[in-house]
């Protein structure tokens, strides 16, 4: 790197001494408009133009970028509140269920085709006897380990999702995992029982890390409250 001459060092500090001398004096401009037209700064267009031209193409493309922020945030707005219909009218459709062998049968086909997912499974810690009810779940009462890997899930009440490693993948969804290359995880609770609901889509971006998952949290809920009656009369 070559260092600086003595006058590129004089220049640099000319500069700062304006650019110090503007910051301490606010009004600058104002006494002395004429100046906002006759300085000229260099431009994209590779052509000089005024420091009032200069500001109105700064401002123009911080108000295009807000603008577009505008829209991203309403049409942000716009699916959460398609999502909450979707998933309000699901969990009416899960509590009209009078037989406990529907409601997994309902809440895989409602989320495959309102949703999109690409597989869904509910995986039940507790006694293996509830299989005669549910056939619709997996339940894994003896796997210690597997329910210890979703005890802090569980426990806190707070879904996860984000890109699924191929260990994960294998993990939640066994052979068919390979396809799936992301997930969320949200959690289902009981008195003496707890469980988790696993949403898997094969597009990496469709559940990521930083998404929101309040509304999937009220499904975990819901679907933990329609099916509480069943497995504590088992």
């Amino acid at each position: 790197m070559t260092a600086p001459t003595k006058r590129q060092g004089a220049n640099t500090s000319a500069a700062r001494d304006v650019a110090e001398y503007l910051s301490t004096h606010p009004g600058f401009f104002n006494d002395f408009p004429e100046l906002l037209v006759e300085i000229e700064v260099p431009h994209p267009s590779g052509k000089a133009v005024s420091l009032v031209v200069k500001q109105v193409s700064v401002l123009r493309e911080q108000n295009e970028q807000l603008r577009k922020r505008m829209h991203e945030l309403i049409e942000i707005a716009r699916q959460n509140e398609e999502l909450a219909k979707r998933l309000h009218q699901l969990a009416l459709t899960l509590m009209d269920a009078t037989d406990p062998r529907d409601i997994f049968a309902t809440l895989y086909d409602n989320l495959r085709r309102n949703f999109r997912a690409d597989r869904v499974i509910v995986k039940l810690f507790a006694n293996p006897a509830f299989i005669d009810t549910f056939p619709g779940a997996e339940f894994a009462g003896k796997e210690i380990r597997e329910k210890e890997l979703f005890r802090a899930i569980i426990e806190k009440r707070s879904p996860i999702s984000g890109r699924l490693k191929r260990q994960q993948q294998a993990f939640l969804f066994g052979e068919e995992g390979d396809v799936i290359s992301s997930a969320v995880i949200v959690p289902l609770h009981g008195r003496d029982w707890g469980g988790v609901l696993v949403i898997g889509s094969r597009d990496p971006e469709k559940f990521q890390e930083s998404m929101g998952v309040e509304l999937l949290a009220n499904l975990g809920e819901v679907l933990s409250f329609i099916i509480k009656p069943w497995i504590s009369n088992k």
